[in-house]
This record gives structure tokens, C-alpha cells and sequence, in this order.
């Protein structure tokens, strides 16, 4: 779902001009780099509105962490770096809460499987989070637990 917020989005086109720049890119090359369109690669250095996997395509190819665009426009003034990379691929920083969890996994079905319902997005995230909270990744908050 994209974001209605004009003045995150600005600012996120803002940090994704400034990187493009800081790698010697041209708009050409991010949009290439991303796997979209000069089309809608520019409306994001514009601050329009566009589709979330849009985010997703540039957060990988600026290796920056999943969902750090969607911080930026609900207020970050950083983007997060993806973490360490291993075997070719960037792993994401560790999440440590149950929101972290469920934001991660819905980015990821949104960058995959962008036709998935909202309720079977929703069932995922809650089986992923209980599979990690059973191999210790995520420990049980008192905001997660119920009365």
C-alpha cells in the first residue's frame, strides 16, 4: 500500500537523491540498479506517491536495510544500512520486537507476493513471530502478551 504522507516521502527522496549521487549514479543507472522504470524511479526523487515494492527495489539496490524507506517517510531522518553481507547476499540488521517481526514479514510479502490479503499477510507474520519466539530470536513483551 503506498503512503499518502507528502512531506516523508520528500524527505526520503531528499536521503535517495543524495545516495545516488554519493554512488556517482545517474537517474539511469539507480532505475537499472532498482529494476524500474526512469518513469517511476523519478517519482520517488520527487516525493510522489508510488507502490510499496517500489521501496522494496530501491532499499535492495542501495543496500539499504528492508523497510527503511517506510521509516524515513513515518519520520526517520537516517536511512538503516542492510547488515553484514554473506555468501552475496545482505542480511538485514536482527529485529527484536514483535512489531519489528511483523513489519519485516510484511515488507517481504508485499516485495514478493504484492496480491497477497491483508489476512493471510497477517496469519504469516503471526506464525513467522511465534516460530522465532519458539527458537528464542524474539522474546515475549509484556505488550504481546495477553490479559
Amino acid at each position: 500500500m503506498a503512503t499518502t504522507d507528502p512531506g516523508g516521502r520528500h524527505r526520503l527522496a531528499r536521503l535517495v537523491i543524495q545516495h545516488r549521487t554519493k554512488l556517482g549514479w545517474h537517474k539511469v543507472q539507480a532505475a537499472d540498479a532498482s529494476g524500474l522504470t526512469i518513469t517511476t524511479y523519478m517519482r520517488v526523487e520527487k516525493g510522489q506517491s508510488v507502490r510499496d515494492i517500489t521501496y522494496a527495489k530501491i532499499e535492495r539496490a542501495f543496500g539499504w536495510a528492508p523497510g527503511a524507506c517506510m521509516a524515513v517517510i513515518e519520520g526517520a531522518t537516517e536511512l538503516q544500512q542492510a547488515g553484514e553481507e554473506v555468501e552475496g547476499v545482505r542480511i538485514a540488521p536482527a529485529v527484536q520486537t514483535a512489531d519489528g517481526v511483523r513489519q519485516a514479514v510484511q515488507h517481504a510479502v508485499i516485495a514478493t507476493l504484492p496480491d497477497t490479503p491483508a489476512g493471510k499477510m497477517a496469519k504469516l507474520s503471526e506464525g513467522v513471530l511465534e516460530e522465532l519466539r519458539k527458537r528464542g530470536i524474539v522474546q515475549v513483551s509484556d505488550e504481546d502478551s495477553t490479559p
